[in-house]
């Protein structure tokens, strides 16, 4: 195989990993070493993955290698949703198959469930409540697509509460949406200190390895894999790195790197935060695609995500991120008109690899090598289910929801770039504009 062609670069301007406390020194991969299966990438796949492999194959030796630290990577940029179901509405795809839909919300509840268990059993930090999620409108077109939204959830019989305008209000303290439909099936927490919790309590086997990119793969099997400090042998490989995959030569022309932008605030005053009420915690969820993610975090800062760009190399900087904190500088002071003296502390960009058609990478690749990657915006959740159901795969194991996700299609290939880049920005753009003040 050779040289890694693309490596994640993760600047340090992530608000949720700022945040933490300070960490002891990473472990980096040194010297030569040998493994059982090395797992490459620790967001909410890997970090899955590692833990059901050592609960599975506990006479086994796991390493788990991320190539910066746990929670700076693309996993601890998130919004902080673990979603059963929807995470936007879908006009024209949503349970447009009952059967489908229902299998996919068992997807994502087992998900969920894996994660609530590792962070009950290890008394894990990370802020998690199930808080449920708001999908809210602003605008006539967002109410139009909220109450289709409902009738969606009635064909699957799954709850929901209508908020109309008072009610939101009543909910959030701030007076700008029209009408709301909350879903309690939501967990919400600090993504940033999820990770590292989970990393934190792994199995006695798992080793893990963070400040360790990979570099150089041979493939076998055995595989080597080299690092800038080390190199490990190893008879199994799973790749849990989502758009990175391409950089080990797999799916190049199949999947979409994209960047999704977040800002957060500085901690507001006992005064300003009386000046908007409400519950202490929520999330709201744009009825528009496109529209703006708002998110009152319980030690009273406000985190505001909108915009996406294309990106083929995923890097979350320069102009583009600047472009990315004026639009939820916009978006913010919409909201919050009393707190429009309120400063942004961090802005960021976290990668994200999508398919067009939507489907994922899951399964064996060739000899000795598995992925599960591309979770198409629902990595909490779904990102943790795959990486449990794969490393169940690779130990012999069956059951329904395996069946499921071996089931599911894979990515379709897309047009070369340029073009590729001009129409995914096109269509965001497009996306943006018919938001409106959804954004």
């Amino acid at each position: 195989m050779g040289a890694i062609t693309l490596l994640p670069s993760a600047h340090r301007d992530n608000g949720w990993y700022e945040l933490l406390p300070e960490e002891p020194l990473a472990a980096p991969l040194s010297g030569t070493v040998e493994a059982d299966v090395v797992v490459v990438g620790a967001g909410f796949t890997g970090l899955a993955a590692a833990r059901r492999l050592g609960e599975l194959r506990p006479d086994a030796q796991i390493r788990l290698v991320e190539a910066g630290r746990i929670g700076n990577g693309a996993a601890g940029r998130s919004s902080g949703f673990a979603i059963d179901h929807a995470h936007n509405v879908r006009s024209e795809g949503f349970a447009s198959t009952e059967e489908f839909e229902r299998q996919q919300i068992e997807l994502n509840r087992s998900g969920l469930a894996y994660l609530e268990e590792a962070v009950s059993t290890h008394n894990i930090n990370c802020d998690w409540s199930w808080s449920g999620k708001t999908h809210a409108a602003c605008t006539v077109r967002g109410v139009a697509d909220l109450k289709h939204f409902a009738k969606t959830l009635d064909r699957i019989d799954e709850p929901y509460e209508v908020l109309d305008n008072d009610a939101m209000a009543d909910r959030l303290g701030i007076n700008y949406y029209r009408r709301g439909v909350h879903t309690p099936g939501t967990a919400l927490m600090q993504p940033a200190a999820l990770c590292r919790g989970l990393a934190g309590n792994m199995p006695a086997n798992v080793a893990v390895h963070e400040e360790s990119p990979v570099t150089w793969m041979d493939a076998g099997p055995p595989h080597e894999l080299w690092t800038d400090e080390g190199t490990v042998r190893t008879p199994e490989v799973l790749l849990a790195n989502n758009g990175y995959l391409t950089g080990f030569g797999y799916y190049r022309r199949h999947l979409i790197p994209v960047i999704t932008w977040g800002s957060m605030t500085r901690q507001l005053t006992d005064d300003e935060a009386a000046t908007i009420g409400g519950p202490l915690t929520w999330g709201v969820i744009p009825s528009a695609p496109s529209g703006t993610t708002v998110r009152r975090l319980p030690d009273d800062r406000i985190l505001v995500r909108n915009v996406y760009s294309y990106s083929r190399h995923s890097l979350a900087g320069g102009r583009k991120r600047d472009r990315a904190g004026r639009s939820h500088r916009r978006a913010f002071e919409a909201r919050f008109p009393t707190l429009t003296h309120v400063s942004f502390e961090y802005t960021w960009g976290g990668p994200l690899s999508m398919a067009r058609n939507g489907e994922p990478v899951f399964g064996k690749l060739k000899d000795g090598v598995y992925a599960a990657c591309v979770h198409n915006g629902t990595g909490l959740s779904r990102g943790t289910i795959c990486g449990k159901l794969i490393a169940e795969m690779m130990c012999g194991m069956d059951s329904g929801l395996l069946e499921a996700m071996i089931g599911r299609g894979r990515p379709n290939r897309n047009a070369p770039d340029p073009i590729l880049g001009w129409g995914v920005d096109l269509y965001a753009q497009r996306l943006r504009l018919r938001s409106g003040r959804e954004m």
